[in-house]
């Protein structure tokens, strides 16, 4: 999975909101019922979110685990969702426009749905560009 996006904002700000990503994932996410995350405490290597969203008409939860940071530069992060267990990472690069961010992943399905993973990566591309899209719109917005 791969998709990028720029923003007409400085990569210190860009960055800072991401990774705060239970204070933006509604605004940037629709279907997002509610986020927390624990520890307490600024976020960072260690810190997981717990997310629940309606999907379908169900309510579902998904949890997304950091395992890096590298402050303004990138985050890298697991998550469970369904029967998919993505690796993924953000990165970032400040631009004559703002920043750049990518996200670059795998979907990394459970064992007996492996052989989905094309079918599964595609969509996961297409979730997060359109999930750039939108947070685009708002950090933008939020000027």
């Amino acid at each position: 999975m791969h998709a990028s996006v720029t923003i007409a904002r400085p990569l210190e700000e860009v960055f800072a909101r991401l990774l705060a990503v239970d204070e933006i994932a509604a605004k940037t996410d629709p279907g997002v019922g509610s986020v927390s995350k624990s520890p307490e405490g600024p976020p960072g290597p260690g810190t997981t979110f717990y997310f629940r969203q309606e999907t379908l008409g169900k309510v579902r939860e998904t949890t997304t685990h950091y395992t890096a940071v590298e402050p303004n530069r990138r985050i890298d992060f697991e998550a469970v969702i369904g029967p998919m267990r993505p690796i993924c990472s953000l990165s970032f690069e400040a631009t004559d426009g703002g920043t750049r961010v990518t996200f670059d992943g795998d979907a990394n399905p459970v064992a007996p749905l492996r052989i989905l993973s094309p079918f599964f990566n595609r969509k996961g591309q297409q979730v997060w560009t359109e999930r750039l899209g939108r947070l685009k719109v708002v950090l933008e917005s939020d000027a």
